[in-house]
């Protein structure tokens, strides 16, 4: 009995060793990473709040929560419960941003969420370098990474069908003309409506499947809410540990990708030269350690028709009955050094 719970133990250590080495990775240097104007597609565009950063950003069926209302509005009517969130994030290039949400799973049949997302700075995403000879201001716009969305906020309900549940969802998604710097608080921006839906049904008690779609019907607002694909499985070991696939196929966003004048709105891939978007495989895996701490690690290939990337993230979560904490960090692009970093607060309340 004793031998029994030594090996329990130093596998418990071995676990705990290995998500701080993980962490290791991430953190290249104590501050957080430094500004770049690099024209990427913002981060802000995929960041859906709550835990889902630390699982590569994109999950169809790992977990619920305010990540679900944008990523998949299904998994809001797998667990009953009736609680709080709020996330900060600091990406690698752009404004810090913040994400709050609260999700009622309890009063009703029908489970509904509720999210916002903001940021407190003023929209910074156009520079404007030297021109070249005969060229004016106008002409010589770069956009840089900062996303141009003023604010988001979505709403979804879902409800049990069968053997199966299924979501809907909708977003309101306020921006600024990416060809425009924000120095005047009363400049136009657009602003507009997008669906989504989403479905999961659980094949057998461990294994659970699920897809999901995000901003259709987007046309005015495609170059700040491009439409998502995603579909994905799951596998479940007890509460233990679960292992994760997902699949992404994220809409081209032009005035980025492909690098049209910046004060271009635009989808049509052809006259833009534009990609045909990206597409992401991620695996992840969340592990219990000790019932309050729990450990995700994840990794993933990004490919489009210009380019491939791999990228990684990790998390850890201190959870308890009433309330979890959780701290993530996200590598967009193993080759630079720059890292998103968040936190999140969610709280259960008793009803």
């Amino acid at each position: 009995m004793h031998s029994l719970l030594q090996r329990r133990t130093q596998r418990r250590r071995n676990i705990l060793f290995n998500g701080c080495l993980t962490f290791a990775i991430f953190l290249p240097n104590p501050s957080f990473a430094a500004k770049n104007n690099r024209a990427d597609v913002p981060e802000e565009y995929e960041t859906v709040g709550g835990h889902a950063l630390a699982f590569g950003g994109s999950v169809v069926t790992a977990i619920g929560g305010v990540s679900a209302i944008r990523c998949n509005p299904a998994m809001l009517a797998l667990e009953k419960e009736y609680s709080l969130n709020g996330s900060y994030n600091w990406p690698s290039a752009g404004r810090d941003f913040y994400q709050l949400g609260i999700i009622d799973g309890k009063t009703s049949p029908i489970a509904a969420g509720f999210s916002y997302s903001s940021a407190m700075d003023q929209y910074q995403g156009v520079s404007t370098g030297a021109p070249s000879s005969g060229q004016t201001n106008e002409q010589n716009l770069n956009l840089t990474a900062d996303t141009p969305a003023v604010r988001r906020a979505s709403l979804a309900v879902a409800m049990p069908v069968g053997r199966m549940y299924l979501g809907f969802g909708s977003s309101y998604v306020e921006a600024k003309p990416p060809g425009e710097a924000f120095v005047d608080s009363a400049t136009k921006s657009v602003k507009g409506f997008t669906m989504g839906f989403g479905a999961v049904a659980h094949v057998t008690p461990q294994i659970r499947l699920g897809l999901s779609a995000e901003n259709l019907a987007n046309r005015k607002l495609a170059y700040v809410a491009p439409t998502f694909y995603r579909a994905g499985a799951s596998y479940f070991l007890g509460d233990f540990i679960s292992l994760h696939l997902d699949y992404r196929k994220r809409e081209a966003v032009d005035i980025y990708e492909g690098r049209k004048p910046a004060f271009a709105i635009s989808t049509d891939d052809q006259a833009a030269g534009g990609t045909s978007g990206d597409n992401l495989i991620n695996i992840s895996s969340s592990i219990k350690v000790y019932d309050l701490l729990r450990l995700v690690t994840s990794a993933g290939q990004n490919q489009s028709s210009t380019s491939s990337s791999f990228r990684a993230a990790a998390g850890v979560s201190l959870i308890n009955q009433n309330f979890n904490f959780s701290y993530q960090v996200l590598r967009a692009d193993l080759v630079r050094e720059s890292v998103h970093h968040a936190v999140s607060l969610g709280v259960d309340v008793s009803i």
